[in-house]
């Protein structure tokens, strides 16, 4: 598992974490989970609280196993730049969870996805001479 799905796993068990109490938890180094953070905290992933300890949008219950299973798998996607199938397995996570903060995260994840994949494969500019676009 990667530190990213590692973090929330273990804050949707234990909220109100601070880094070194997370990193003591899943097994990396402070410095790595001090790293992560911010990113997570940009996408929606973790919060924030004024005393510097972190949690996540919901505590995980009965039947998020198959969404924590998917949101790994979607990281894993996302580390080797296979964005429209992590957008995918991002929507299939939002479909097996009932939990409202869970399926929003998994919806903004899936949306950022989308539009890596655009950033990564634009569509092509339209030909001067014929007034249209190729098509793929």
């Amino acid at each position: 598992m990667n530190t990213q799905s590692l973090i929330i796993i273990h804050l949707m068990n234990h909220p109100e974490q601070t880094p070194a109490q997370i990193a003591a938890a899943i097994g990396r180094t402070a410095n790595t989970v001090k790293t992560v953070l911010p990113a997570m905290v940009a996408v929606g992933d973790v919060w924030r609280d004024a005393e510097a300890k972190y949690s996540t949008a919901e505590a995980a219950g009965i039947g998020d196993e198959q969404y924590l299973s998917l949101c790994d798998v979607a990281y894993r996607l996302q580390e080797r730049c296979l964005w429209n199938r992590a957008a995918n397995v991002w929507h299939e996570a939002q479909k097996c969870t009932v939990k409202p903060g869970l399926r929003e995260k998994a919806r903004i994840k899936g949306m950022v996805c989308v539009e890596m994949a655009r950033l990564k494969d634009p569509r092509p500019e339209a030909d001067p001479l014929l007034g249209r676009s190729y098509s793929r």
